[in-house]
């Protein structure tokens, strides 16, 4: 929407450097093409926004495919990735994005980048591993992690990237084949209706999946040696993110003061949660999302979720969150 692109744009107008957290393309719903054409108009107004600024884009999940012209250099190399690998332009999907970037410094980091000696940032994804929700790409990690035959401890990038990385290959697979689409739709909808408490049409479908889901969860337990919930509220919703993001960053051995994360779409912590604490001393911060999460739009708690949220860096201090498309307090821990 061209009204909350100007929104964004114009509060970055003091900004030395904007870091894009993963997600910034879907490249698990739609082909490549139509992904590049969608992204093209904001693309290039954050590059005349941010002429002769450095733009760093740190890969997610939906758009991993950014990352592996990188991983692949360093499996030909035989070389471990750490928690931060810095490239320009490489192949021709980032070529195109730094294109329409202009005049900017474009660079791809990944899995996440040092903003401050004691600020991390990554978009979070390796948190599926240890998600307890039965959402898809959760489900997915959950066989990889079985297949795997575990995460060590400690795990390094390395060890999320061999259980990840065929489930995202898949993804992309399955959009260059057009069929994704449809698998996803289908896989919101049924959410959607789990998590809706209101009547309506709906009611004896959400009656039927609600009465099959614990016998389908213990299923997928079983088989994965998981530990699904069939409890899937908001407030799960939310402290699952919280949860895994502990374990990752644990398991990681990031020693940062902060830490900022994206995927789980929440920004926060906000008022009513206190602070997020990770271990160590360690602080969680989490941007949240640009895209409205359908399945949360009827939810009473749907602000937790609002969209609009930046996170601001500074040369010193706790990172600084503002929301930028509703007046929502959050909080500087």
């Amino acid at each position: 929407m061209p009204a909350v692109q100007e929104v964004l744009l114009d509060a970055l107008a003091d900004a030395d450097e904007v870091v894009l957290l993963g997600d910034t393309f879907e490249f698990f719903e739609l082909p490549l093409a139509k992904v590049l054409e969608n992204a093209r108009p904001f693309l290039e107004g954050l590059g005349v926004a941010m002429a002769g600024r450095r733009v760093v884009v740190v890969p997610g999940n939906h758009d991993h495919r950014l990352a592996e012209p990188l991983l692949e250099r360093h499996a030909v190399e035989d070389r471990a990735i750490g928690l931060e690998q810095r490239e320009g332009a490489r192949g021709e999907t980032a070529k195109c994005v730094a294109g329409w970037l202009g005049r900017t410094e474009m660079e791809i980091a990944y899995p996440g980048v040092w903003l401050r000696e004691d600020v991390y940032a990554t978009h979070g994804h390796y948190m599926d591993c240890h998600r307890h929700l039965p959402r898809l790409e959760c489900i997915a990690a959950a066989a990889g992690v079985r297949a795997y035959g575990g995460l060590p401890h400690p795990s390094t990038p390395d060890d999320y990237e061999r259980v990840l990385w065929p489930v995202y290959g898949l993804g992309f697979g399955l959009a260059q084949a057009r069929i994704s689409a449809n698998i996803l739709r289908c896989s919101e909808r049924m959410w959607s209706v789990l998590t809706t408490e209101s009547g309506g049409s709906n009611w004896v479908t959400r009656g039927i999946l609600k009465a099959g889901l614990p016998v389908a969860i213990a299923g997928l337990n079983a088989a994965l040696r998981a530990q699904f919930l069939n409890n899937l509220s908001v407030d799960l919703i939310s402290s699952s993110g919280v949860a895994a993001a502990v374990e990752m960053i644990g398991l990681l051995d990031v020693g940062a003061k902060y830490v900022i994360t994206g995927h789980t779409h929440r920004p926060g912590p906000g008022p009513e949660d206190g602070c997020w604490p990770l271990t160590n001393g360690m602080t969680l911060f989490n941007t949240g999302s640009w895209i409205s999460t359908t399945a949360f739009e009827r939810d009473r708690d749907s602000d937790r979720f609002r969209p609009g949220t930046i996170t601001w860096v500074e040369h010193e201090g706790p990172p600084r969150q503002v929301s930028l498309l509703a007046p929502k307090k959050l909080l500087s821990c």
